[in-house]
């Protein structure tokens, strides 16, 4: 994996890349970085050039000077991807998946050849943002993160993995996090519509035990033309559970 910094609109912004072929831009969950994609991005390389970013705010990429809203971070990631290759995918695991949506509204979102929402939630509205706000608080609002809560998220639990997740949390810190969950919530309605119109195709993919298991029914009925890859055996997080079901449901569907 190479580390590399590319130049945008919020300062410098740190990526891991890896492998060659048709590029693959990945965007990782609050709280966490780059890292988050290593596994996938190993199991891709063969035949894509796989880029996962530091979003601004966290990790080792630049702090912005003010509240970044979900189509500004969407806005930056198309212009970056589209800067790197022909036709990038876009692809990202719960708020990196909002974010690889919002990207079909960029300006220049016909540049795009796919995105690929993991764990996208379908039904979280802003009124469930509101209602669930102190919930969200308790899990982001802090850095420090019980090992008890964190180990639930994932098939396999590792001191290897509990390091890298308290390192990320730690850069990140809670208001960067809280501030990103804002733009979230600030653009939760948008979602549903924004499938709807999708004119790229789209590749979803969610594990089967994650918190979007109500996509299997209600996807086709937003979106027929939209595909959905269930994981058997995995939560919120199918590309850490495994990396290779995940790896294989894209070649299929970009290679």
């Amino acid at each position: 994996m190479d580390d590399i910094f590319l130049q945008g609109p919020f300062g410098r912004v740190h990526c891991r890349a890896t492998g060659e072929g048709r590029l693959l831009f990945l965007m990782h969950s609050a709280g966490r970085s780059a890292h988050e994609f290593d596994a996938l991005a190993q199991r891709l390389a063969g035949r894509f050039r796989v880029l996962s970013w530091d979003m601004p705010g966290h990790g080792d990429s630049d702090r912005p000077q003010g509240h970044v809203t979900l189509p500004q971070f969407a806005d930056l990631a198309v212009e970056l991807a589209c800067s790197l290759g022909e036709r990038p995918i876009l692809g990202g695991g719960s708020v990196g998946a909002a974010i690889a949506l919002a990207a079909t509204g960029s300006p220049r979102a016909a540049e795009l050849g796919g995105i690929v929402p993991i764990e996208l939630p379908l039904t979280r509205d802003g009124t469930w943002w509101a209602r669930n706000w102190g919930m969200i608080e308790t899990m982001f609002g802090c850095p420090e993160e019980p090992e008890e809560r964190a180990r639930a998220r994932f098939r396999t639990w590792t001191p290897e993995l509990a390091a890298r997740l308290a390192i990320d949390r730690h850069k990140a810190g809670g208001h960067a996090m809280m501030d990103l969950l804002w733009a979230g919530r600030d653009d939760a309605d948008r979602v549903q519509p924004r499938i709807r119109a999708l004119a790229v195709p789209a590749l979803f993919v969610n594990g089967d035990g994650g918190v979007a298991p109500e996509a299997a029914t209600l996807l086709p009925s937003l979106n027929p033309a939209a595909v959905l890859r269930l994981v058997a055996d995995s939560g919120h997080f199918p590309h850490s559970d495994d990396p290779e079901a995940v790896a294989r449901a894209i070649e299929e569907m970009f290679a």
